[in-house]
């Protein structure tokens, strides 16, 4: 087995997309001999807990309900002693939080009730925060920044804004801010593993890898390997810890430490057996660390996942013809042709060249 003319250099960006869009960003060999596709699309590794609705007063005198943790300006925590008449506002709200809630979330039906809410009640910041909920939903993260932090504006405590509030700024690759306001999360919620994941992935894209590193393996030990349950209940433990091994992965390739990556990616794969996206990044780095049959076999696994992804094909293509094994190539050449003509005529004029 010959090694490669050609050395490519790969950093490892994966981003988190709910779309099933392709990204077509590349590496490039030194020499020119050709390029593997860094990225697909899904795996998440940024974590999120959908927000929950602002707390409103119970019309029946209960308490309050809505389950924000933090009243916001408005109704009284559950198991209160004295209950107050339900104000306007409150009956405003819980509409509005009856639409988003509904089996079919009904999003202008709870705008417009969010709007009436900040109309009554201007200085009430529970509704700009279930504004930005329903934006974020939407994925309208710049309408979802601007509610967030007029509700922060009326109310700095109101904690719930906060970690929906950087979720969006990282959404829209403002990761200088999200990284700001995710230390600022950590003055309050220190131990919390959501945030440390979130700060590695912010940290990567800012090419902070060293600071990726120690981020994501606070994460990792905040989460424990010892099968306990993550005890914030909103997502599952093995999922985050999963996403918290991938960043893990990507901050030491950002380092070219290969061997290192290769070894957190394995651990993410093997945390999550059918997320492709780890499966892939690590024949990435299998492949920088030249462990190139490794690196096969991660692609196939990735193909077995997702039989018609172009790009697993390409790479794996590519990582064939890397060791002078034609026909394997050639075989992904054939396959390609039926999912992407551009990639397939780009693996054949490589092949034609050796």
């Amino acid at each position: 087995m010959k090694n490669p003319s050609f050395l490519l250099k790969l950093l490892l960006f994966v981003l988190f997309l709910t779309t099933g869009s392709q990204l077509s960003a590349k590496a490039q060999g030194p020499t020119g001999g050709g390029s593997l596709v860094r990225d697909i699309a899904g795996g998440a590794a940024l974590i999120f807990r959908a927000p929950q609705n602002p707390l409103v007063q119970d019309p029946t005198g209960g308490g309050s309900i809505g389950g924000s943790g933090n009243t916001g300006g408005g109704g009284k925590p559950k198991g209160g002693k004295t209950v107050k008449p339900v104000r306007q506002q409150d009956k405003i709200l819980a509409k509005a939080n009856a639409a988003r809630s509904a089996p079919k979330p009904r999003y202008d039906e709870a705008e417009q009730q969010y709007q009436l809410a900040a109309q009554v009640a201007p200085d009430d910041a529970r509704a700009y925060a279930g504004l930005g909920n329903i934006y974020v939903d939407q994925q309208k993260f710049p309408q979802a920044i601007d509610a967030y932090r007029k509700a922060l504006n009326l109310k700095p405590d109101y904690q719930a804004a906060y970690l929906p509030l950087a979720f969006s700024l990282a959404r829209l690759n403002r990761y200088p801010e999200a990284i700001d306001l995710y230390k600022q999360i950590l003055t309050r919620e220190p131990s919390n593993p959501e945030v440390f994941n979130n700060l590695s992935y912010a940290y990567n894209q800012t090419n902070r890898y060293d600071e990726a590193v120690e981020a994501s393996q606070t994460a990792i030990k905040l989460l424990g390997d010892t099968g306990q349950a993550y005890t914030q209940g909103f997502q599952e433990r093995d999922e985050i810890l999963s996403y918290a091994y991938k960043n893990l992965g990507n901050a030491y390739a950002g380092l070219n430490r290969y061997d290192e990556a290769a070894t957190a990616l394995k651990r993410a794969a093997k945390i999550e057996p059918t997320n492709a996206a780890a499966l892939f990044n690590l024949g990435l780095a299998l492949y920088n660390a030249r462990r190139y049959q490794e690196a096969i076999e991660a692609y196939k696994e990735v193909i077995k996942l997702r039989p018609n992804l172009a790009q697993a094909h390409f790479n794996l293509g590519l990582t064939y013809f890397s060791i002078n094994d034609r026909d394997s190539a050639m075989a992904e050449y054939e396959v390609l042709k039926g999912l992407n003509a551009e990639m397939a005529s780009k693996l054949l004029d490589l092949i034609k060249k050796r």
